[in-house]
């Protein structure tokens, strides 16, 4: 019993000193420790840069949307132009010169269906100055058709895109050198006159299209070019060739196409077998008939015996 009440008391006395230490200590709360809040922010840090001397601004008006790119020699870079068609090279990096004259560089468009223009190149620039600015640098329209043949009395189309809201020249070229055989030489001129031009007006994004003559059979050529202010042009466009077919020649063409459909390989063994097959037909009809016996045939010699005795009551 001792050893349970000394047990009993020093867990007591325990408790009690815990209870004392607790009461007696300052009435301060604790928390975790926490990182603090930092709020950061990206730097902006805008680097230009020019590699030797002297540098080039380069500006001026294409397709809207489109990839210029400007190559020359030491020289690849490309930029793209805005909804009003505006483009600009700040600092275009010209190499070094040769005989004081900075070598030529040529600008091409890629519009957003990947139609190119002709390179637009710019003569080779005195080497004088450190610092040039040229411009503006109209760049040709883009043009593609949406087929290169076409049936007489059918229709086809041409598009293309330029600077918004510009007047298109369409150049229309009839190719006047007919296929006579008494024209013939080795070396084939180009023959061929220009109707009347007429003009179409891009829409505020650039785009324009017209339709191409299929009155008469006879091959054409197009071109565009952009009159972008009082008196000034662009370059032109590249030269597309477009053809319109005569019934006649469509007939030709649709029978031939038929012919040589008829002559691959899977044709020749279809109509081979039915060859073979009708040889073997044949044969067998031929036999059958050698061997059927008409059952009307005359014996001649009966015959003649029947006319003898005919003979003997005269």
């Amino acid at each position: 019993m001792p050893k349970c009440i000394l047990k009993v008391f020093f867990f007591s006395l325990t408790w009690l000193v815990l209870g004392l230490i607790f009461l007696t200590s300052d009435n301060k709360s604790v928390y975790a420790q926490q990182e603090p809040t930092v709020k950061t922010s990206v730097a902006q840090v805008t680097i230009s840069a020019s590699l030797g001397e002297p540098v080039l601004k380069l500006w001026g008006y294409g397709p809207p949307g489109s990839r210029i790119e400007i190559q020359g020699i030491g020289v690849n870079d490309f930029t793209y132009t805005e909804s009003n068609g505006y483009f600009e090279f700040k600092n275009a990096f010209l190499p070094s010169p040769t005989d004081s004259i900075y070598p030529e560089l040529c600008l091409t468009a890629i519009d957003s269906s990947g139609r190119a223009t002709p390179p637009t190149c710019i003569p080779g620039i005195t080497a004088n100055d450190l610092s040039y600015d040229i411009g503006p640098v109209i760049m040709p329209p883009t043009l593609s058709l949406e087929s290169g043949n076409v049936n007489q009395g059918g229709s086809t189309g041409a598009s293309g895109v330029t600077i918004p809201n510009s007047e298109v020249k369409i150049v229309l070229g009839e190719d006047s050198n007919k296929n006579d055989l008494s024209k013939f030489s080795l070396i084939e001129t180009a023959k061929a006159y220009y109707i009347p031009d007429y003009t179409v007006t891009s829409d505020s994004k650039g785009n324009y299209s017209f339709n191409m003559p299929d009155s008469s059979p006879n091959s054409w050529r197009v071109f565009a070019i952009t009159n972008y202010s009082q008196g000034a042009t662009s370059p032109k466009s590249n030269t597309l060739k477009f053809e319109v077919a005569s019934q006649i020649n469509t007939v030709i063409k649709s029978i031939w196409a038929i012919i040589l459909s008829l002559l691959t390989l899977p044709a020749l063994i279809i109509a081979e077998i039915a060859i073979i097959i009708l040889i073997i037909l044949a044969i067998a009809l031929s036999k059958k008939r050698k061997r059927k016996v008409h059952p009307n045939t005359i014996d001649p010699v009966k015959e003649y015996q029947k006319f003898l005795k005919s003979k003997q009551w005269v």
